[in-house]
C-alpha cells in the first residue's frame, strides 16, 4: 500500500490569499491533483499538521470541500496553526484524526499529537508514549509514527529552537526497543530531512505551499525547491519512501 504525507498546507478562510509568492490554495490542489494522477485508488493521505493558516473554520472547510472531490481515505493530525476543535468539525467517515491502518499488521501506524494549543512548541503527550510503550511489549510490528513537530534537531537553528520539548521519553523508548524498527515522518519544518539513529529513521517532508531554506539560522524562504509530498510504500515487511516535487 501506499501512505501519502502532505504537510503545512496553510489553508485560508481566503481561498485567493497569497503568501511568500504563492497561494497555497491553489497549491494544494495542484498536489491532491498530481496525487490522484499517479496514486488514483492506491493510497491513503495522512496530513500532518498546520492544516490552517488563520484559526477560522473556513479554512477547515475549504480543506474538506476539496478532499470531498477525492476518494482516498484521510487522517489529519494538527500543528501549531490549527485548533483542535475545529478540525474535529470536519472529520467524517472520509477524515479522521484517527491513525491509518497498514492492514496485515506487519507495521503499526500511530498519530502523535505534539501541537501545543498557542505555542509554537512542541510536546509529545506522555498518555501517548504510554500506549506506544503497552504496544511494543506485546508486539514485535514495525512502527509508523507520524507527527507535526520533528523530533530530533534538523539542523536549522530558528526551527530547532521548536522542535519537542520532552522528545528525549520517546527517543530512548524507542531506543530501548532496539529489535523494533521506527520510522518518523514529521512535518513543520517546509524542507526534506533524514537521519537515522541506530533502530529509528527520522524523517520531514516539504510543505504544499512554500518552502524553508535547510540549514539557515534565521528564517528564510527556499525558492529554488517546489513543493510536494512524500510517498511511503509498504510491500510486505518492507518499506521504501521518495519526496514527489512539482
Amino acid at each position: 500500500m501506499n501512505l501519502i504525507q502532505i504537510t503545512d498546507l496553510h489553508i485560508s478562510k481566503n481561498k485567493d490569499e497569497s503568501k511568500h509568492d504563492c497561494k497555497p490554495y491553489e497549491r494544494l490542489i495542484d498536489v491532491l491533483g498530481h496525487i490522484e494522477n499517479e496514486y488514483t485508488g492506491k493510497c491513503e493521505l495522512v496530513i500532518t499538521g498546520d492544516l490552517s493558516s488563520d484559526f477560522s473554520q473556513k479554512s477547515y472547510e475549504n480543506i474538506r470541500d476539496l478532499l470531498k472531490q477525492f476518494t482516498f481515505g484521510v487522517s489529519i493530525l494538527p500543528g501549531n496553526h490549527d485548533n483542535l476543535e475545529m478540525m474535529k468539525n470536519i472529520c467524517d467517515d472520509q477524515i479522521t484524526l484517527e491513525p491509518l491502518s497498514s492492514g496485515d499488521g506487519t507495521f503499526e501506524i500511530f498519530n502523535f499529537d505534539t501541537h501545543v494549543q498557542d505555542n509554537v512548541r512542541g510536546y509529545i503527550n506522555e498518555s501517548e508514549i504510554q500506549n506506544l510503550e503497552d504496544y511494543l511489549l506485546k508486539n514485535k510490528s514495525k512502527v509508523i509514527i507520524f507527527t507535526h513537530h520533528p523530533i530530533i534537531k534538523v539542523g536549522s537553528q530558528w526551527i530547532d529552537e521548536n522542535i519537542t520539548q520532552n522528545n528525549n521519553l520517546l527517543i530512548q523508548l524507542m531506543l530501548k526497543h532496539n529489535n523494533t524498527s521506527f520510522y518518523i515522518f514529521s512535518g513543520h519544518v517546509h524542507q526534506e530531512f533524514h537521519r537515522r539513529i541506530r533502530n529509528i529513521n527520522f524523517y520531514t517532508s516539504p510543505s504544499t505551499c512554500y518552502q524553508f531554506k535547510s540549514k539557515s539560522e534565521k528564517f528564510c524562504v527556499e525558492n529554488e525547491l517546489g513543493n510536494g509530498y512524500r510517498v511511503i510504500t509498504l510491500r510486505g515487511n518492507t518499506l521504501k519512501t521518495d519526496l514527489i516535487r512539482l
